[in-house]
């Protein structure tokens, strides 16, 4: 057959679609609805895992140090000259781990902004041209050198409105004037967003070997990363071995590193994928399963179409037409169903993203808001073309068993075969399957979350708000000034209408992390959770004194240090009996011997999802100077105000007061405990957010799937129904006898169904909490609803076969 022919064809079917809108729209609408889910999620993918780094030679850039938690290399400033000996890297660099909150002030304007903290070698070793200016100089990069910055490109736009001359003009940071030397790409991504990098003026035979930085290093060409992991290994390693730090515990290190050996991993891998782990994989995986039921029920919409040409087709085959002439008319309305059914779920995949960019965490875009690239918009087309085509084939595998000469002669009484309704009501019973992996997951997530919500975390958030301010480090040089202005701030904040309690800390009680070394009683050493405070700190969470006392005014710099421990740390390192006893905490070749005072309530700072940590608080007067200024080189303080009930409190009530004591102190957004709180959970919101519409999705298309199916069938026996009622059947009997067909086809998918998400309950385990994969109250739910969903889809066309006239059928 020409091609000619063939183009004619189409034509003639695309016009005969177009005049038939509500088929088209359904049938569009169905496939876009499976596109738009595939597409969003795989947009995320895109985004956060398989879109290529922008800098050159990206291959040759890995990470590092030691991986604890699946695949983020974790480095200290002591690692770095190890590396650049090494010979299997061309260049390296060092970076502070994550971002800090910075004062900045342009012209008369201040504000935090986020902080990158790296060496020279970080972005020369990364390779991206700058938009503008240079890279730090050897002389800014040296300890006590003089003070520079390089903007970000989005801050660069912001305050200097794509100005150059904002190169070589001067940025008031922490109080202290530093030249703007270089601007970056526009294509310059990083895992966390920010707006400056700093130099980080590391001493280049700095001893310091807490991991807390992250060290990147180009390979030479032609070394393999399994080459650098191993020679890394052996470098990394012998330096650990050699310190007098480990000399105390050296069996300890010999097994650390042993679990956990010093590599390297390529950059991509390890600080931009595995920020996401395992979760847009599933999230795949619940968006196919609603594209594969949108592909059955696109099938089953074309196969109505067959049975509407039936009689056309018959004629067509007696007058000899071939197979290929005979399919044409439906694979001419595939294509064009599967370009309207690709253009339309790529649009509304574009509102998905829209819709929940506030949910996606933001390590997955790489700075960047959620968006279709060019490989997403590839990506929709080919799925709806692709899923038509599919749906094609399925149709036209059940239209050959037309029986189409009997079509001719009889006038459509012919009907279906026995194989084509076995086809038909096994596609059913795949799509209900489908919708039970996808409820059962997202029932599981809805138990999780109400799990979790009866989790108490140890704190009283309601009408606590909290900010953080990073005090101006030159007029903060020291801890003494440090606590002069903390207590002129907390003084006027008191002063507020409706205050009740205000202190300051080190970091808020939820959602954030500082780990310390301590030393026991015993002589043994153990990491924990560490807090500074004010002495309100408490009272403004309500986390509870249950023995001996909190933080008191008099516990000064000049009082014997003291401190008070969490439950939980009483348990674990102090046999239950803290009180009097003395723990040692060190930094900066200082050590300070604190006698406990008291025992407080615990505080689950990672969230609900995992048991208490143990707790150290001290007061912030008792700081000593070295503690200081470590602690403040990662951060600033946060400060909390209780408030009565019912008094609210605003950004710019609480900013008016710390200018009258702190003029030109900038302080970040003021947020309230509870959206902190609510944070925690996070993660399992935004699994049961995405879960939930792919399964109501799910649950949406396979009613309609099943409905479709029915009513077709029901129509292809309305002959035989009609004989039925002829010879004496009751209403009530048709109507039986369709809903146990169909029943039989529900239980069927939902056995089936309910068999595949046991079998993958390994992972979804990991997203849980409370619950088994195989929760008897969740499996429960998604039975109920789907067989009640299902007994109401087929509930019409059942009335539908009880009511077809004895008479009109037999003459039909």
């Amino acid at each position: 057959m020409s091609a000619a022919i063939l183009l004619r064809e189409a034509r003639q079917s695309w016009r005969g679609l177009l005049r038939r809108p509500g088929y088209l729209l359904l049938a569009v609408a169905t496939l876009a609805l499976g596109v738009a889910t595939s597409t969003a999620v795989f947009a995320l993918i895109d985004q956060a895992l398989l879109r290529a780094l922008p800098f050159p030679q990206a291959d040759r850039l890995v990470t590092v140090g030691q991986a604890y938690d699946g695949g983020t290399n974790h480095a200290g400033p002591a690692y770095l000259a190890r590396v650049r000996q090494m010979r299997a890297f061309e260049s390296s660099g060092i970076l502070r781990g994550w971002a800090m909150s910075a004062n900045v002030a342009h012209g008369d304007e201040g504000q935090v902004v986020r902080a990158l903290h790296a060496d020279r070698g970080f972005l020369s070793t990364l390779g991206l041209p700058f938009a503008m200016g240079r890279n730090f100089s050897p002389e800014e990069d040296r300890p006590g050198g003089p003070e520079a910055v390089i903007l970000s490109h989005a801050y660069w736009q912001q305050i200097g409105h794509g100005d150059a001359s904002v190169v070589g003009s001067t940025l008031q940071v922490e109080g202290r004037p530093a030249q703007v030397v270089g601007v970056l790409s526009a294509d310059f991504q990083w895992w966390e967003g920010f707006d400056i990098i700093q130099p980080m003026k590391l001493d280049p035979l700095s001893p310091n070997l807490e991991q807390n930085e992250t060290i990147v290093a180009r390979l030479k060409p032609g070394v393999s990363v399994q080459a650098a992991s191993a020679e890394a290994e052996v470098a990394i390693g012998n330096l650990l071995l050699g310190s007098p730090v480990f000399a105390r515990n050296l069996d300890e290190l010999k097994q650390a590193l042993r679990r956990y050996p010093p590599n390297a991993l390529p950059i991509k891998s390890s600080l931009f994928a595995s920020q996401s782990g395992n979760v847009l994989w599933m999230f795949l995986a619940a968006a196919g399963c609603v594209l594969l039921i949108a592909v059955i029920n696109l099938a089953g919409l074309m196969l109505l179409r067959v049975l509407g040409r039936s009689h056309d087709q018959a004629v067509r085959l007696s007058l000899g037409a071939s197979a290929l002439r005979l399919s044409g008319p439906m694979l001419a309305e595939g294509v064009l169903v599967g370009a309207l059914g690709g253009m339309a779920g790529l649009l509304l995949a574009w509102l998905m993203l829209k819709g929940f960019s506030g949910f996606v965490p933001p390590e997955w875009l790489r700075g960047d808001p959620p968006a279709l690239a060019a490989g997403s918009v590839w990506f929709a087309l080919a799925c709806g073309v692709g899923c038509s085509s599919l749906a094609v084939l399925l149709g036209a595998w059940r239209a050959r068993s037309l029986n189409l000469p009997a079509e001719l002669v009889g006038g459509g009484r012919a009907g279906w075969s026995r194989s084509s309704g076995r086809l038909g009501r096994a596609l059913v019973v795949a799509q209900v399957a489908l919708a039970v992996v996808l409820l059962t997951g997202a029932a599981l997530f809805i138990r999780t979350l109400n799990e979790l919500s009866k989790v108490p975390l140890g704190i009283q958030s309601q009408a606590v708000s909290v900010f953080g301010l990073s005090p101006i480090k030159s007029r903060t040089a020291t801890i003494q000034d440090a606590v002069r202005d903390t207590e002129r701030i907390i003084a006027r904040l008191q002063r507020i209408p409706g205050v009740r309690y205000a202190a300051a800390g080190s970091n808020p009680p939820v959602t954030t992390q500082l780990n310390w070394g301590l030393e026991l009683p015993n002589g043994q050493e153990v990491s924990a959770q560490y807090r500074f405070t004010t002495p309100q700190g408490l009272q403004v969470y309500g986390i509870p004194v249950l023995s001996g006392r909190g933080i008191q005014a008099s516990d000064t710099a000049g009082a014997e240090p003291v401190c008070l421990v969490s439950q939980a740390f009483a348990k674990t390192h102090l046999d239950g009996h803290a009180l009097g006893k003395r723990i040692t905490i060190g930094a900066d070749n200082k050590r300070v011997v604190m006698r406990v005072v008291g025992v407080v309530g615990d505080v689950r700072h990672k969230g609900p999802s995992a048991p208490p940590s143990p707790i150290v608080y001290t007061p912030m007067a008792q700081l000593p100077e070295g503690f200081w200024k470590i602690v403040s080189g990662f951060g600033g303080l946060t400060y909390s105000i209780r408030m009565q009930p019912g008094m609210p409190i605003g950004q710019r009530e609480v900013q008016r007061a710390i200018a009258e004591v702190a003029p030109g102190q900038p302080i970040s957004e003021l947020r309230s405990m509870d959206a902190l709180v609510a944070s925690t959970t996070d993660q399992q919101k935004l699994n049961l957010l995405l879960v939930g519409l792919f399964a109501a999705l799910a649950l949406l298309l396979a009613s309609i799937g099943l409905y479709a199916v029915m009513a077709t069938s029901v129509a292809a026996r309305r002959h035989e129904f009609g004989v039925r009622a002829a010879l004496g059947a009751p209403p009530l009997r048709l109507l039986r006898l369709v809903l146990v067909e169909s029943s039989r086809q529900i239980g069927l998918g939902l056995a089936i169904g309910l068999a595949i998400a046991l079998a993958g309950s390994r992972v979804l385990q990991g997203f849980l909490f409370g619950v088994g994969a195989a929760d008897p109250t969740a499996i429960a739910l998604v039975l109920g609803v789907l067989a009640s969903t299902g007994a109401l889809a087929a509930l019409v066309p059942a009335l539908r076969a009880a009511r077809v006239p004895p008479m009109q059928a037999l003459r039909s």
